[in-house]
């Protein structure tokens, strides 16, 4: 009984599986940027992250601790 309804499941599952990869398939989709944005402060903001985040880099390879 119970590796009955195990198997009920696991077919379930794997029908549930592929709507749920389609639907993270369409979510994921790099979609064109909008002409109405603004794009020197979305590269401003790009810039800002990798300075932050090579920074975060440095501190930690010199063993560098912000107590």
């Amino acid at each position: 009984m119970f590796i009955r309804l195990f198997l009920i499941d696991l077919v379930l599952l794997f029908f549930d599986m592929g709507n749920y990869l389609e639907r993270l398939k369409n979510k994921l989709k790099i979609k064109k940027p909008d002409k109405k944005q603004p794009i020197k402060a979305w590269l401003f903001v790009l810039l800002l992250n990798l300075i932050g985040f090579s920074g975060f880099i440095y501190l930690k390879l010199n063993n560098i601790h912000l107590n």
